[in-house]
This record gives structure tokens, C-alpha cells and sequence, in this order.
């Protein structure tokens, strides 16, 4: 009986220790940094522009908190582009795409959850800094 509590213990802590995202103790300044490279080792900047320009896909400069209109499923929603969003066309980017861009493929990439949470944050933190 005594090792089930154990067992019990150890996964509900292990459990509480995966959902802790490192991103949470880093700071600005980092956030900048490791999103800067997650950015070019993904090749993000072939297709999406830092600087407001239209690329192939949407710009990401200033789209946090945007209202946008989004294509899913073949109807048109309004959406705040918020942290959930974000993380959300990141790591499922054929799910709904900004109808201004809807003949657009954004390739489907494999990031680890805590390298979308940065790149997340990375473009939260450059609309900050302009």
C-alpha cells in the first residue's frame, strides 16, 4: 500500500514539474535572444517579416492583441491574436489562417512545445520594444 502513495507522490510531482515552462524565469532580454535564433533556425523570416512588410505570410510585428479575421474550415472568424493563438498557429498552422493570406501553406515544422512558448513570448516582447 505504502509504495502506491509513493508511485502516487512521485508522478503527481513529475506531472507538476513538466508543466513548468522555463520561459516563465527568463527575462526579456533572453526572451529576445533565444527567439532571435529560434526564428532563423526555423527559417521563420522567409515567409514572415519583422518589420511590417508583406511577405508570403502575415507580418509579426504588432500582431499580439490584434483583432484578425482568420479562415478555418472555410468560414471566416474575428480572433484576438492573444498567447493561445499565437502558440496555436505555431504548432498547428494549417488549423486556420488570416484570410489575407489564405492561399498560403505554412510548412508543417515539429517544435518542442518550449521552443513555441519562446517564440510565443520572442514575438509578444518585439511588439513590446517598438
Amino acid at each position: 500500500m505504502k509504495k502506491n502513495y509513493v508511485l502516487i507522490i512521485y508522478l503527481l510531482l513529475l506531472l507538476i514539474s513538466c508543466n513548468k515552462s522555463p520561459v516563465k524565469n527568463m527575462d526579456k532580454q533572453e526572451i529576445l535572444k533565444q527567439g532571435s535564433q529560434l526564428f532563423a533556425k526555423y527559417g521563420c523570416a522567409v515567409c514572415h517579416s519583422l518589420e511590417g512588410k508583406k511577405v508570403y505570410g502575415p507580418p509579426l510585428n504588432g500582431i499580439y492583441m490584434k483583432e484578425i479575421t482568420v479562415l478555418r474550415k472555410g468560414k471566416e472568424f474575428k480572433v484576438v491574436a492573444d498567447r493561445k493563438y499565437l502558440k496555436k498557429s505555431i504548432l498547428q498552422p494549417r488549423f486556420e489562417k488570416v484570410l489575407e493570406f489564405k492561399n498560403t501553406e505554412m510548412p508543417i515544422a515539429t517544435f518542442p512545445e518550449e521552443e513555441a512558448d519562446i517564440l510565443v513570448e520572442y514575438i509578444i516582447a518585439l511588439g513590446e520594444k517598438n
